[in-house]
């Protein structure tokens, strides 16, 4: 049945792709009554999406790099909220030189779309996959926004918030006002003692601010599955319809002109009673009909993982080689051991996610990042750094540990392991004036996020070294959430005066920003993605790995800890790309320095 189906089609190309969506779709829904049907109109829609693609995106597509505009050695993300940035989308806009003079030339914007009315968990309780937020612009302000940037260089890339919808999305209303088949389109349970049975298996995604997984619907005279907040429903992907409805909405945005999609909570979307509902067999069947069918309508368009979990639960999102699904992923074990390496001064933790990471199937890649809109979550490291030191690591970077050069806050604890809010810099003290070593710490930290294999992203705000927003504990639409802490807006005084060279410290911060970048882009180690390898005999607190080879190899040495170290390269002659220095022999590190290294020439 499925080759039968797969043959039908307008292109070769497209009976291959759809061929791979329809052997995913068959695992998951061949059972359902009706499933023939439902595929032919599936197919139906994505041959519409097709044909209303724009010319300009088909020819986008065609001139994109195979397996994806990402692979170049010179791609560079910036990750914030359209409002803390820019204020509006025609806002973001006049700001994209900003960001293409720093080196950027991929841009995630944090969700705009129209989100439920009053709390909306920072626009990740969507009420409209076809409208803006309105707070933010319109669809033609978005339509300007994408081409402004296709035109500078820079792909914007969007979140796809696929696990749940607002309680006020036309679904939910719907299910509320009584419609079975919207109301098959949630997670309705009907009795306490089956809520007892779910909750059983699940954990707590927050604990303290959200306990418990399901939410009592007067409407509904039910209870519906609720993993965040009372207000998002999670969709039942069980039902074919909403494979079918997410399908549409992803299709409609690429059409627009986004260059990809950040998946949120990738690791929810299927669940099944008595689990714990994460990373189920079935998700990664819906992820690869996905990338199958952008490859039919929106080749260029790439899929991002967001999988904050431990290691070996995120490495199946970017499936095989042979049936690939995601095309990125957060590499969040290496940036939890990097802060780990930091807080303890012992870089064993960072080179032990680097080496368990290396793993990845070829054709995708690691989105390497400081720091983002959420905690940093360290309990992720398990079972490569044991519980202790990853609350000791915690701990260390919050503002009620003695002797911090960190201003965190305990967000909420995971088996016993804190969980982190606060800005790089902040995390790093290098927005105190008074410490002398908190620039060189973020420094370190994005010098070895921008030169590993994979795709650098810098958090807005840290090239300026931008601290934690205290204000938003007196803001009553804020208060209650303490990720908050951790999303200023852009300070652009300070940021102007930064690109204009008036404001010494965060000059000199940008100033290193695009340095990274730059290199990034000329020099032809970064060209090759294969992982980078890991030099030993090192000093506890020295993390080296070399990637390129021959006269494109590249040294990168790092220091984590208070004390000078040497870092031994094998190298007979060297120059540092970075300073600009050059020696004979093992490299000298001061403390938090870190080092791009060259054959001497």
């Amino acid at each position: 049945m499925v080759d039968a189906l797969a043959k039908t089609g307008p292109a070769a190309a497209d009976q291959a792709a759809w061929a791979a969506a329809a052997a995913s779709l068959s695992v998951l829904y061949s059972d359902t009554p009706g499933f023939t049907a439902w595929l032919q109109d599936l197919r139906a829609l994505v041959d519409d999406a097709i044909q209303r693609r724009p010319p300009d995106l088909k020819r986008w597509d065609a001139a994109s790099p195979p397996q994806g505009w990402w692979r170049k050695g010179s791609t560079v993300g910036y990750s914030t909220y359209v409002d803390r940035f820019g204020g509006t989308l025609r806002g973001v806009e006049a700001r994209l030189d900003y960001l293409t003079d720093l080196g950027v030339t991929y841009l995630h914007l944090l969700p705009f779309m129209k989100p439920r009315a009053g709390e909306s968990d920072g626009g990740y309780a969507v009420a409209d996959f076809e409208d803006v937020n309105p707070a933010l612009g319109d669809l033609a302000d978005l339509r300007a926004l994408l081409g402004a940037a296709r035109e500078k260089g820079v792909q914007v890339v969007a979140d796809l918030v696929c696990n749940h919808v607002a309680d006020d999305h036309r679904w939910a209303r719907a299910a509320r006002e009584g419609d079975p088949d919207a109301r098959a389109f949630f997670h309705v349970v009907e009795s306490p003692a089956e809520v007892a049975d779910w909750e059983s298996a699940l954990q707590d995604v927050f604990p303290d601010s959200a306990p418990g997984n399901f939410t009592w619907s007067d409407d509904l005279k039910a209870f519906v599955l609720t993993s965040f907040y009372p207000y998002q429903w999670d969709l039942n992907y069980a039902n074919p319809q909403v494979f079918t409805a997410m399908t549409s909405a992803l299709l409609n945005l690429a059409n627009l002109g986004l260059g990809g999609f950040r998946l949120d909570s990738t690791g929810f979307l299927w669940k099944r009673r008595g689990t714990a509902c994460r990373n189920l067999p079935e998700v990664h069947h819906v992820l690869a009909a996905w990338r199958a069918i952008l490859d039919m309508v929106a080749p260029g368009v790439v899929l991002k993982a967001e999988a904050i979990d431990r290691l070996e639960e995120v490495l199946p999102y970017f499936g095989a080689d042979a049936r690939p699904e995601c095309d990125l992923a957060y590499a969040n074990g290496v940036m939890a051991g990097a802060w780990t390496a930091l807080a303890l001064g012992d870089a064993e933790p960072v080179r032990r996610m680097i080496a368990a990471g290396a793993v990845r199937p070829a054709h995708g890649a690691w989105v390497n990042y400081v720091r983002c809109h959420d905690d940093v979550i360290f309990s992720g490291l398990s079972p490569h750094v044991d519980r202790a030191r990853q609350a000791q690591a915690a701990t260390a970077l919050t503002r009620s540990a003695a002797d911090t050069f960190g201003t965190g806050e305990i967000f909420q604890v995971f088996d016993g392991v804190p969980s982190i809010n606060g800005m790089a810099a902040s995390l790093t003290g290098a927005d105190d004036v008074d410490d002398p070593l908190g620039a060189a710490r973020l420094l370190l930290l994005y010098g070895v996020c921008f030169a590993l294999d994979g795709a650098p992203i810098i958090f807005m705000g840290d090239e300026i070294a931008l601290g934690n927003d205290e204000s938003f504990r007196t803001d009553p639409a804020r208060a209650t959430e303490g990720r908050w802490l951790g999303r200023p807006a852009m300070d652009w005084a300070i940021a102007e005066a930064a690109r204009a060279g008036r404001d010494s410290r965060a000059t000199r911060i940008r100033a290193a920003f695009q340095r990274y970048a730059t290199l990034r882009a000329r020099h032809a180690a970064f060209d090759d993605l294969t992982p980078v390898r890991l030099l030993p005999g090192q000093p506890a607190a020295v993390l080296v790995f070399e990637r390129g080879a021959g006269a494109d190899r590249l040294v990168v040495a790092a220091n984590f800890g208070a004390a000078p170290a040497t870092a031994h390269h094998g190298l007979e002659t060297w120059s540092d790309l970075l300073s600009g220095e050059g020696g004979q022999g093992p490299a000298s590190l001061e403390p938090y320095a870190v080092r791009w290294l060259e054959a001497g020439r």
